[in-house]
This record gives structure tokens, C-alpha cells and sequence, in this order.
């Protein structure tokens, strides 16, 4: 074998590697929402922890100072985005009546395929945003007392949790999407289609 087709191979090989661990990550990230949760909570916990011995990583250090402008910009900022969860918490919660309540054949095929890992998803969904709400409140609550140093941690942890909420609701609602727009083509090609009775009438 000369030396460009054992190359070719490796990288062959290399890429079906990769691409059996990103199906296995997509897999787990997909049926384990809550230890993808606490994973992002670990993570936030870590990214804390390091700004102790290394300031550099600590993006929060211009909020964490004391002086009365900082803390009500801080306390804007995590207001609003606590705003922000909860409207996201609300929008979840009408996509999962829907997915709920839905008499679709095809809806209730997915929901029984899907099974346990999607009644977690349903659970996180909404979980995760009013948690992001929770965590932005008692972030500016902190901000304006002498735990303050706390205060930004909350609040990164309340955008983790929003931001994989809203990734995990966007799946959702494109398999949503996708299946309510199979069943309005299905109509319609009903609809269009002509009996052999309103044939021979004609």
C-alpha cells in the first residue's frame, strides 16, 4: 500500500472515530437532559473556582466592583435576563400543550417513540427557564448585599441553563414543525384527491 492510501485509510478511519463519538454525545446529550444540567452546573462551579487563582478568567470582575453604578448595572443586567427566561418558560410551556394535547396520529407516533427521553425533555424545557428566571433574581438580590461575590455565578449559571433550554425547545419545536407540516400535506392531498364516484358523475 503506498504511502497516500495508507494516509487515506487513517484519516477514513479517524473520521468514522469521530464520528461514532459525536453520535454517542448527541445520544446522551439528547436522552439525559438532567446530567447534561448538572454537567453545565459542574462546569460553572469549575469556571468559579479557576477565577481564584486565575483572575484572567473571571469576565465578572468589572461587576463585582462596589461602587453604586456597577451594582445597578449588574442588577439591570440580571433582571433582564431573569425577563428573558421567563418568556422563554412561557413560550415552552405552549409548545408543550400543544405537543401534549395534539390528536395527530403522527404527534402521538413521535410521542410514543420518543418516549422517556422526551417526557425528560418536556420536564427541562420548562425546568431550566424558570430556574434562569430564579437564578437572575437572586443574582441582583445578591449584587446589593455583602455576597456579592456570588452574584455573577448565579447569574452564569442562569444563562447556561436558559441558553440549553432554549437549544433543547428549538429541537423540539422542529420536530414540531416538521410533523405538522407532513400532516397539512397530507390534507391537502386529500383534499385534491377525486372518488371514482365524482369521476363517472362527471
Amino acid at each position: 500500500m503506498s504511502g497516500r492510501s495508507a494516509r487515506r485509510v487513517r484519516t477514513s478511519d479517524e473520521g468514522r472515530w469521530l464520528g461514532r463519538v459525536l453520535d454517542v454525545v448527541k445520544t446522551f446529550a439528547q436522552d439525559r437532559p438532567a446530567l447534561v444540567s448538572v454537567s453545565l452546573a459542574l462546569a460553572v462551579a469549575g469556571h468559579g473556582l479557576l477565577t481564584w487563582p486565575y483572575h484572567w478568567l473571571n469576565p465578572f470582575k468589572t461587576l463585582q466592583a462596589g461602587d453604586k453604578d456597577m451594582i445597578n448595572l449588574a442588577v439591570t443586567i440580571y433582571l433582564g435576563t431573569a425577563g428573558a427566561a421567563a418568556i422563554v418558560a412561557g413560550l415552552a410551556g405552549v409548545i408543550l400543550v400543544f405537543v401534549i394535547g395534539s390528536p395527530s396520529p403522527r404527534l402521538r407516533s413521535f410521542r410514543d417513540a420518543a418516549g422517556k427521553p422526551l417526557r425528560k425533555t418536556w420536564t427541562m424545557i420548562i425546568a431550566e427557564p424558570f430556574a434562569g428566571t430564579l437564578l437572575g433574581i437572586l443574582a441582583a438580590i445578591t449584587q446589593t448585599t455583602s455576597g456579592r461575590i456570588a452574584a455573577p455565578w448565579l447569574f452564569e449559571l442562569g444563562i447556561v441553563l436558559l441558553v440549553h433550554g432554549s437549544l433543547r425547545l428549538l429541537w423540539l419545536l422542529r420536530e414540531m414543525v416538521a410533523i405538522v407540516g407532513a400532516d397539512d400535506h397530507e390534507a391537502t392531498r386529500d383534499d385534491r384527491s377525486i372518488t371514482l364516484d365524482e369521476i363517472f358523475r362527471r
